[in-house]
């Protein structure tokens, strides 16, 4: 699994996970250690993100509790902006 964040006027680390990605691991390895970082340097911004386990659990949810997150409708890969750039990758 890949994940990575696109936004105006950043770049941000393209990051390899290798097996299943948990909520622990999302919460300490990708949001305390990227995000929150990220959306402090861009206050204004919007954070979106698909509805996975990892993503949704109350933990994970707590530790964005600062951040504006845009709702993401069940079944709506094409809403994906990142999705664009997996297709000219792959």
């Amino acid at each position: 699994m890949v994940w990575d964040v696109i936004a105006y006027n950043t770049q941000s680390l393209l990051l390899l996970i290798r097996g299943t990605m948990t909520v622990q691991w999302y919460v300490h390895d990708i949001l305390q250690q990227h995000v929150s970082p990220l959306m402090q340097r861009l206050p204004r911004d919007i954070f979106q993100q698909d509805n996975a386990r990892p993503y949704t659990a109350r933990v994970s949810q707590d530790c964005l509790r600062t951040v504006t997150i845009l709702p993401w409708p069940a079944q709506s890969p094409d809403l994906s902006p990142i999705e664009r750039i997996w297709d000219h990758l792959g």
